[in-house]
């Protein structure tokens, strides 16, 4: 029984010794835990990033008639021909002023294509109300070259070319000289659009990029071309890059 009752005071004891411990150690985390819960970040910080997209835009306006009202389906003059002879060299007065302005970082482009003559579709060349014709200048390759202004004194011929004075630059093989001095010619492409002029920056400053087209018609001395008012409506396409 003594055993018995030893035994048991030893296990309440080592018991309460347990408890004892145990109590001090949680007091001793609490002292600790809270100073540290005291040397906490006293702010924190985030980041948001904001972002917007923008899309390309760009615009293409065209004065034909020289009023300085941009519209489409105006008429450019050549003048007249009497018989024979030549419209000439470039000239401002005798030329399409195009506009093009876009935002687009890698720039644009500006193509040209012949779709229809006044008196049939798709010929590429000056069409009379009689259905006469005067030809694209050149041939063949000519369609997507440019050569010097040579028309054979028993032909007709019509042609455009881009102005030296052009925003942008040209687009191999469509290199055009330099106005008067060195000037090349090409036909209007027909089929799909052609580029004559290309841009590798964006173009927004005041009404943007300005490039003038011009056009040039010659009947030779020895070619009896009938008389009639000659026609063909060349579109003008401008696009991102």
């Amino acid at each position: 029984m003594k055993k018995n009752s030893l035994i048991r005071r030893l296990c309440i004891s080592s018991l309460s010794m347990t408890l004892t411990a145990a109590a001090g150690l949680y007091v001793m985390v609490i002292a600790v835990a809270e100073p540290m819960r005291s040397l906490a970040a006293s702010s924190d910080s985030e980041t948001a990033v904001v972002q917007v997209t923008l899309g390309a835009a760009l615009g293409l306006s065209c004065d034909a008639n020289g009023d300085n009202r941009v519209g489409s389906g105006e008429t450019l003059s050549l003048g007249t021909i009497t018989y024979t002879g030549d419209t000439g060299v470039y000239s401002n007065s005798r030329a399409v002023k195009c506009w093009v302005a876009t935002n687009n970082q890698t720039g644009y482009t500006l193509g040209w294509e012949v779709a229809s003559g006044s008196g049939g579709t798709a010929t590429g060349h000056l069409v009379s109300q009689f259905n006469d014709i005067i030809q694209a200048f050149g041939t063949g390759s000519a369609s997507n070259n440019t050569a010097s202004w040579s028309v054979n004194s028993n032909d007709s011929r019509w042609g455009g070319r881009v102005s030296s004075t052009s925003s942008g630059s040209d687009v191999a093989p469509m290199l055009w000289g330099t106005d008067g001095s060195s000037e090349k010619w090409a036909r209007v492409h027909t089929g799909s659009t052609l580029t004559i002029r290309a841009s590798g920056v964006h173009a927004q400053s005041g009404s943007g990029d300005l490039i003038r087209i011009g056009f040039r018609a010659e009947v030779g001395a020895t070619k009896a071309q009938p008389t009639g008012t000659y026609k063909a409506t060349v579109t003008f396409t401008a696009a991102t890059q």
